[in-house]
């Protein structure tokens, strides 16, 4: 259990450092502005969509490291994560619909559709499309097995 705490204060600092990168990449978004050629529409569309992102990004990392902190506290909040993360249908669900690698890749396509929304239009809309395509996906192999399995 003690190797399993470990695992959890690790992915703590994983999400501080994220908060903190979140943190620079909107303070960098609000700082720059939009592309001069968007429209006024399109540039308040951009930057309400660039504080949504960061908002939920912000609050999935809150969430996590309060659960991680919690169950660090509670021997049977640990025990029950434990068990939860170590599921052999959950594992094999995840590892059929992409795993952690899929996490990575839309979490990276929300950050550069926050920090693209100041830099070039067309680039802001192309990944914005590109994360929404990737989460549809995503949710869909979800559903569909955890109904086969």
């Amino acid at each position: 259990m003690d190797e399993f705490k470990k695992k959890l204060v690790s992915r703590q600092i994983l999400f501080f450092v994220g908060l903190i990168v979140l943190g620079a990449a909107f303070l960098f978004s609000e700082q720059f502005g939009t592309d001069a050629t968007a429209s006024p529409d399109l540039a308040d569309f951009i930057s309400g969509v660039q504080a949504g992102c960061a908002a939920a990004l912000l609050v999935v990392m809150v969430v996590f490291i309060v659960k991680y902190f919690m169950a660090m506290q509670s021997p049977d909040k640990l025990k029950s994560l434990y068990i939860s993360e170590t599921d052999e249908r959950k594992l094999f669900i995840q590892q059929k619909t992409g795993g952690i690698g899929m996490n990575i890749i839309g979490y990276g396509l929300i950050a550069g559709t926050v920090i693209s929304g100041n830099l070039n239009d067309i680039v802001f809309f192309t990944l914005l499309g590109t994360t929404f395509f990737v989460a549809v996906v995503r949710s869909f192999f979800e559903v569909y097995y955890r109904k086969k399995y």
